[in-house]
């Protein structure tokens, strides 16, 4: 037994340290199972064939947003075509590298239920792990993790809002820690409000997360989609404000991008999606892997693509982020 111990000591020894982490953020846009989750808005994301109820169709023509209500009353979310979108899914990350990076970072998966069926497919590519933890959004849809290293010390952090906002809810910062050579990276995974709320919701969201970094000293990775638009950013200097802290991966790299998001409206693109790491925590950018991930299956004319029940073209109306991060 003392020879066995020796020698796994030795060869532990001999082993290189990793040096680097890939990582992915991907908003994913209603990925929802075909079930109907009681307490939770999801009734556009039903086969057909249950929409057909007198009582279904009353709550549907509720709705105010004619797109919406549309989806309702008529999109057909059946099996097939779930199973159509996971594929896709993992097909685009897989366009990002090869055997799917390190960790990836989901916003828009309703249940635990939809997130296994996305890892299940994932898994033959070296993932171990996947997370997801309910919060309160009223149509269900959380952030989620799959990773190819184990996930520890898991949970939501609340945006703390100053008291104009005092009432107001929204989806919660998931934290989730990963060991790599006996050092923790701290995860962030973002979901802050969407654009049409005010500016000030959105600086309490990165207020929150600002407590949370200031509160260990472990290097960390804030991931996902911020929904801070190319125009707030500017007139806010939002991410200007913060570089003192963090690595932000459209201002390292990704030259050649021309966003994550495409606004149909003004057409315009915006950043929405983003990586940030630490500056100050011995974590740095391989630059030139910064990447939105754009291909046939997830763009039209290089814009990012819902998808289409009928086609079975397209993902979401984001692009994936990529980058490696030097460790």
């Amino acid at each position: 037994m003392q020879k066995l111990l020796t020698t796994l000591f030795i060869i532990s020894l001999s082993l290189p340290a990793v040096s680097s982490l890939s990582i992915m953020t991907y908003n994913v846009e209603n990925l929802f199972d075909t079930l109907d989750d009681e307490g939770k808005d999801d009734k556009a994301y039903l086969p057909l064939a249950q929409k057909q109820s007198k009582e279904h169709i009353e709550s549907c023509n509720k709705v105010k947003v004619q797109k919406w209500r549309n989806e309702c009353l008529y999109f057909d979310w059946t099996e097939d075509a779930k199973n159509k979108k996971l594929k896709n899914i993992k097909e685009v990350i897989l366009s990002a590298k090869s055997d799917g990076p390190d960790v990836i970072a989901f916003q828009e998966i309703e249940n635990i239920n939809v997130l296994s069926d996305l890892f299940n497919l994932l898994a033959p590519y070296g993932y171990v792990d996947f997370s997801l933890i309910e919060g309160n959004d009223y149509r269900g849809i959380d952030t989620a993790y799959i990773s190819k290293y184990p996930l520890e010390n898991k949970s939501l952090h609340k945006i703390i809002f100053s008291p104009e906002f005092a009432t107001k809810d929204t989806r919660p910062i998931f934290e989730a820690q990963i060991r790599i050579d006996n050092i923790t990276y701290r995860l962030y995974n973002i979901h802050f409000p969407a654009p049409y709320h005010p500016v000030g919701m959105r600086k309490d969201a990165f207020n929150s997360l600002n407590s949370l970094t200031e509160a260990h000293n472990d290097p960390f990775i804030a991931l996902g989609d911020f929904n801070v638009t190319r125009a707030e950013a500017n007139t806010e200097r939002t991410f200007y404000n913060i570089e003192d802290k963090w690595l932000i991966s459209n201002h390292e790299g990704c030259n050649g991008c021309l966003g994550s998001h495409y606004y149909w409206r003004d057409k315009s693109w915006s950043y929405l999606d983003k990586i940030m790491i630490s500056k100050k925590r011995g974590l740095s950018f391989k630059t030139d892997s910064i990447k939105t991930v754009v291909n046939d299956i997830n763009t039209i004319n290089r814009i990012p693509e819902g998808f289409d029940t009928k086609s079975g073209h397209g993902v979401s109306d984001h692009l994936p982020v990529y980058a490696e991060i030097v460790l």
